[in-house]
């Protein structure tokens, strides 16, 4: 079972929970301050980690002015 995000809009709280996903659909998950089901699920960006390959980057000849699809990884 994964956890969930969600915001009560009872009480306006902000709550993370384990549950089911049958109990998330379903609607049967409660605040944990109020008790209603009224539930908006928020959504948050997982963490992401680069693991390093050892390679030397290279230098990037427009660094200044490149951005963030740089190839040489400097944005």
């Amino acid at each position: 079972m994964p956890y969930y995000d969600f915001l009560c809009k009872g009480c306006k709280k902000e709550f993370n929970t384990f549950a089911s996903m049958e109990d998330k659909t379903e609607n049967r998950i409660p605040c944990p301050d109020c008790g209603s089901t009224d539930l908006i699920p928020i959504y948050k960006a997982a963490p992401a980690y680069i693991k390093s390959t050892g390679e030397r980057v290279r230098d990037c000849p427009n660094r200044s002015s490149c951005g963030m699809t740089c190839p040489y990884s400097c944005g």
